[in-house]
């Protein structure tokens, strides 16, 4: 299989979902960049969005391109949900920036705006795994590997594994079996 028939591209209004075959596993990546969420959450610090004690984000302003100014200028406008929702199911927020759009998921935005920082090498996680529910009772700062951990699904050893052969009185059995000196045949039998 060559390189670009293993990558599929889906554009979507909220943003490009790469899509990566490997084996018989599908991995999906939706990077953000720093930079980017820094000009998301400049934008809801500068007014044009506010964040309500349930974690909903609103847009309050727009911005727009004055044509005789020469020059982006913010406007009020009607109070609406800013959020967008991605593929994934998180929300995300957008921000147009020098004819760039900006994007960054809500759930850092709400958390940074809320509660505070980000420490480098951290993540947010959702503590009830809805990740559309970004109250900030709801977040939590955590390593990688934590979140992954937590993740629903994650222990797939023993029974919880849809491929498991024995059940875990089974595997006690033959573990005592195998201490009294019986061999692997005669417990077959």
């Amino acid at each position: 299989m060559s390189r670009l028939s293993s990558i599929s591209f889906r554009w979507s209004r909220c943003s490009v979902l790469l899509t990566y075959r490997r084996g018989l596993g599908i991995i999906q990546s939706m990077k953000t960049d720093r930079r980017m969420e820094d000009q998301v959450f400049a934008a809801v610090v500068a007014g044009e969005m506010e964040i309500d004690n349930q974690g909903r984000v609103w847009r309050i302003a727009k911005r727009g391109w004055n044509r005789w100014e020469g020059r982006t200028v913010t406007r009020p406008c009607e109070r609406v949900r800013a959020e967008n929702r991605t593929p994934l199911g998180y929300l995300q927020l957008r921000v147009m920036v020098n004819g760039v759009r900006a994007h960054a998921t809500a759930h850092r935005i709400v958390y940074r705006y809320l509660i505070g920082e980000i420490k480098t090498g951290m993540t947010i996680d959702h503590l009830n795994h809805h990740v559309a529910d970004n109250r900030p009772e709801n977040l939590e700062q955590v390593t990688y590997s934590v979140n992954l951990k937590r993740r629903p699904g994650f222990d797939q050893n023993g029974e919880k594994n849809h491929q498991h052969k024995l059940t875990a009185w089974q595997i006690l059995s033959i573990k005592k079996l195998r201490q009294r000196g019986w061999n692997l045949v005669r417990i077959a039998e």
